[in-house]
């Protein structure tokens, strides 16, 4: 029997993807590990979600309907308010979850209270195609800090907290300027008061569109943006930091000069 409380809170942000969306809930639902809500938090979408989700049969799935006006970490941080687990999951909603992915994270975190975040790699794939068979090229065991300040290697759909972290760091940044590395900017957060854990297993499944450019100037001009931000908000000034925002100038140029 599932207690009131749940041990995990799976929070999905989504938008007019009921159908990617209904892939996402039954990949959740087959987890082996079966202690968990989840909190769908719905951009007022037009395509069904919300008749889909009222149909759900399974009392652990709570729906919301919030406008956020394109910044995605507004529902994202109304689910985590409403979440009750002890630790907080978020997938996107056209992301897939391999069975065991959270009962091996859930090892990793009540074996090791010192960890504040636990995270997987995954693989990329699109419709019936495998993209990438590493989602994280980096394997990370130490010093997540200087090495996240360097380079993402934290995909976002793998991402297990304890919600008491939130309590510390505050929640996700609502700036619109931070739109797409918020979830970056919040890792780097927590990283900075708290250990990580890094499951090197392919625990997800992270959805490639074809008709969705990566930007990879703009998000690494946003990285800029996001790093200077931590800096002055931590009080952080070391030649880390400056070292990080050189290689993410770097990076865009670099982007900029090969259209990407």
């Amino acid at each position: 029997m599932i207690n009131e409380a749940p041990l995990v809170s799976v929070v999905i942000p989504t938008y007019n993807r009921v159908g990617l969306l209904r892939e996402t809930i039954g990949s959740i639902l087959s987890q082996t590990l079966q202690d968990f809500e989840i909190i769908i938090v719905d951009n007022m979408s037009i395509d069904g979600t919300e008749d889909y989700a009222s149909h759900l049969d399974d009392s652990r799935i709570r729906y919301f309907r919030n406008p956020n006006n394109g910044v995605i970490a507004v529902n994202r941080n109304l689910g985590i308010r409403h979440a009750k687990g002890k630790y907080l999951a978020f997938c996107d909603d056209d992301d897939l979850w391999m069975p065991e992915k959270l009962q091996r994270q859930i090892d990793v975190m009540e074996n090791n209270v010192d960890i504040g975040l636990c995270y997987t790699n995954g693989y990329s794939f699109r419709e019936n195609d495998v993209i990438h068979t590493r989602l994280a090229r980096k394997r990370v065991f130490s010093e997540h800090f200087r090495h996240l300040l360097w380079e993402n290697c934290i995909p976002s759909s793998s991402v297990l907290v304890r919600k008491v972290i939130f309590e510390e760091t505050g929640l996700i940044d609502e700036n619109i300027e931070l739109v797409a590395v918020e979830d970056y900017e919040m890792w780097l957060r927590i990283a900075y008061i708290s250990k990580l854990a890094y499951v090197d297993e392919a625990l997800i499944k992270y959805r490639f569109h074809n008709n969705i450019s990566s930007g990879l100037a703009n998000i690494a001009l946003k990285n800029v943006r996001a790093i200077k931000g931590l800096g002055e908000k931590l009080g952080i000034n070391s030649l880390l930091i400056l070292r990080s925002i050189l290689h993410q100038y770097a990076k865009y140029i670099y982007f900029r000069l090969t259209g990407r």
